[in-house]
C-alpha cells in the first residue's frame, strides 16, 4: 500500500476529487462507445473520453498544484455537453446517462469551489439542464423516460451540491476559528485588517485593533492546571462576544493573545469599548490601541497596540489604557 501512502502525500482532497471524478467520467464514457450501438454523435463522446483520460493524466503529476479553474473550466465543458446529451429526443441511453452524472459535478461545486462562484453555476445547471430536459419528448409525463427521472435528477443535483456546501463550511471554519474560544484565528483577522486598510475610506473612517494579553496567565496555568486556563479563555472570549458591536472581529493571535478589529472607531471611543469590555471579564487582562494611519499594514498597526500594552502592563493596574493611535 505504499503507492496509496504516496498518493496521499503528493495530492490535497481537490486533486484527488478531480482524479477520481475524471477516472468514474471517463469509465462511463468508455462503457457507452464500447456498448452503445446507437450512439448519436461518437466523436462528441470520444473527444469527451479523451479529455478526461488527458485531463486525469495531468492532475495525476500535478498533484496538489492543480489550480482551481481548471476544476471550474472542467465544470463549463460538462454542462455544454450534457446540455447537448439530454436534448437528445431519440437517444434514451445517453439521455439517462447524463442524468447520472449530475451528482459529480454538483458535489464538486459545492465543496471545492467558493460560493460567489459555485451558486452562479448550479442555478445555470438547474436553468438550462431543467429547460433542455421539459423540451424533451423522453422525459414527458408519456415519454419512456418519465418526468420523475428529470425531477429525481435535479433534486440530487441540489442536494449533492448543498452537501458539498456543508462540508466547504466545516473546512472554511476548522481553518479561521479557534476551537476553544469560538473566535478567528491569527491570519483570518489579519487579512480582515488587510482588507480594511485598502479601503479608500480609511483616512476618514479609521478604525482601531486592540492588543490583549492575560494578566498572570501562566501562573494560573501552574497553579489551577491548563484546564483552568482553557476556562478562563473560554469565557472571557464568550463575554466579549456578547458585548461587542455585530461589526467587530476578534482573533486569538496566541496562546493568551487576542486581538480586537474595531471598524468605523477611534482610539478615544476605543478607550471606551475596551473599559466597558474589562467590566464585564470574568478574568482581568491588560489591552493597548493602534488607531489606523495612512500608509499602514496590519503588522505595523498591532506592532503600535503591543507596544501600548506592554506600557500598560508596566503600570500599575486600574489605569486607562494609553492611546497609541
Amino acid at each position: 500500500m505504499k503507492w496509496l501512502s504516496s498518493l496521499k502525500r503528493r495530492h490535497n482532497p481537490h486533486s484527488l476529487y478531480i482524479l477520481l471524478a475524471a477516472l468514474m467520467l471517463g469509465l462511463t464514457l468508455l462503457v457507452d462507445v464500447l456498448f452503445h450501438r446507437d450512439m448519436i454523435n461518437p466523436a462528441l463522446t470520444w473527444s469527451l473520453l479523451l479529455f478526461c483520460v488527458a485531463g486525469g493524466a495531468v492532475v495525476f503529476v500535478l498533484g496538489k498544484q492543480v489550480p482551481r479553474w481548471v476544476g471550474i473550466v472542467s465544470v463549463v465543458i460538462f454542462i455544454v455537453a450534457q446540455t447537448f446529451y439530454l436534448s437528445l429526443a431519440n437517444d434514451p441511453q445517453s439521455v439517462i446517462s447524463s442524468v447520472q452524472q449530475f451528482p459529480v459535478v454538483a458535489f464538486y461545486l459545492g465543496w471545492f469551489v467558493r460560493p460567489r462562484v459555485a451558486i452562479p453555476l448550479i442555478l445555470t445547471c438547474v436553468l438550462v439542464f431543467g429547460t433542455t430536459m421539459s423540451m424533451n419528448p423522453l422525459l414527458s409525463p408519456t415519454g419512456p423516460i418519465g418526468t420523475p427521472v428529470a425531477v429525481h435528477a435535479l433534486l440530487a443535483m441540489l442536494f449533492c451540491f448543498s452537501a458539498g456546501m456543508y462540508l466547504w463550511r466545516r473546512q472554511v471554519r476548522a481553518a479561521t476559528i479557534d476551537p476553544l474560544t469560538g473566535v478567528y484565528y491569527r491570519h483570518a483577522l489579519m487579512e480582515r485588517v488587510e482588507q480594511r486598510l485598502q479601503r479608500r475610506s480609511t483616512q476618514r473612517d479609521p478604525f482601531c485593533l486592540v492588543a490583549i494579553d492575560f494578566d498572570d496567565f501562566k501562573q494560573l496555568n501552574d497553579v489551577h492546571g491548563h484546564a483552568a486556563g482553557d476556562a478562563a479563555l473560554f469565557e472571557t472570549a464568550a463575554a466579549w462576544r456578547a458585548s461587542v458591536r455585530s461589526w467587530d472581529v476578534i482573533g486569538r493571535i496566541g496562546g493568551d493573545e487576542f486581538v480586537l478589529l474595531l471598524p468605523h472607531t477611534r482610539a478615544c471611543e476605543a478607550e471606551r469599548i475596551v473599559d466597558r469590555l474589562r467590566e464585564g471579564s470574568p478574568y482581568p487582562w491588560s489591552a493597548g490601541i493602534a488607531q489606523s494611519r495612512t500608509g499602514d499594514t496590519a503588522e505595523a498597526m498591532l506592532a503600535r497596540a503591543d507596544q501600548d500594552l506592554y506600557a500598560e502592563k508596566q503600570r500599575k493596574p486600574g489605569r486607562r489604557v494609553r492611546n497609541s493611535g
